[in-house]
């Protein structure tokens, strides 16, 4: 329960821990169960609303190679994606700039959402090399939005001008698991975030590359 009191305290005024401490293996799991708690069901919802109509990238590259899905999403995502959206957090001149840096790797993903991420870390670069402190709930709020609005690029021809209202909710989990790893990593560091990130997709991945149907799909 401690480990759910400081989540949303965290939630409420986000802080950095003055010096970053090992994430136990009990407290990762009980913040995976709380995690899986909200997101499941809220898949559940998502598909009974209908929003299973949008074309998933997932279930293109199912078909092709299920394994690269995993190497992918256990691996490649958590390690660029973690140092993209949550490094800055600590608002050290050098974070920022990494993250800007980074997240060019990230240019084939939907656009709009990077291009507002560039200005935003713009910004915070400015401010701090001003001297100034931006504010940290601003901060991990908005980079939270920046990570669940770039999983857009999971959907294939999504019409943004037909469907713009679908938006927030098709990417609501994200968001969600974003906050999360902005309390993981601003008070166990981006290493524990990393490995966060990883086990959260390893528990979603790997059940539906073992019991995916493609006819279901067609």
């Amino acid at each position: 329960m401690r480990t759910l009191e400081n989540l949303l305290t965290f939630l409420k005024a986000p802080y950095r821990a003055e010096s970053y401490s090992n994430l136990k293996v009990g407290d990762l799991l009980y913040l995976l169960v709380i995690t899986l708690i909200v997101v499941i069901p809220y898949a559940f919802i998502l598909e009974w609303a209908g929003m299973d109509q949008f074309d998933h990238k997932l279930m293109e590259i199912l078909e092709k190679n299920k394994w690269l899905v995993a190497v992918l999403a256990i691996f490649f995502a958590p390690i660029l994606e973690e140092p993209v959206y949550r490094l800055h957090l600590d608002l050290k001149k050098s974070s920022i700039l990494w993250s800007l840096g980074l997240s060019l790797l990230l240019i084939n993903s939907v656009w709009y959402p990077l291009a507002l991420f560039w200005i935003y870390l713009i910004y915070l670069y400015v401010k701090v090399n001003q001297g100034q402190t931006p504010n940290l709930k601003f901060v991990v709020y908005f980079s939270s939005a920046m990570f669940a609005l770039v999983h857009m690029a999971n959907f294939t021809d999504f019409d943004y001008g037909k469907y713009f209202y679908w938006v927030p909710l098709l990417v609501a989990a994200q968001f969600v698991i974003g906050l999360v790893l902005s309390y993981i990593r601003l008070n166990h560091g981006m290493k524990w975030a990393i490995i966060f990130h990883a086990v959260y997709n390893a528990v979603l991945i790997i059940p539906a590359i073992y019991f995916y149907e493609p006819e279901k799909y067609l």
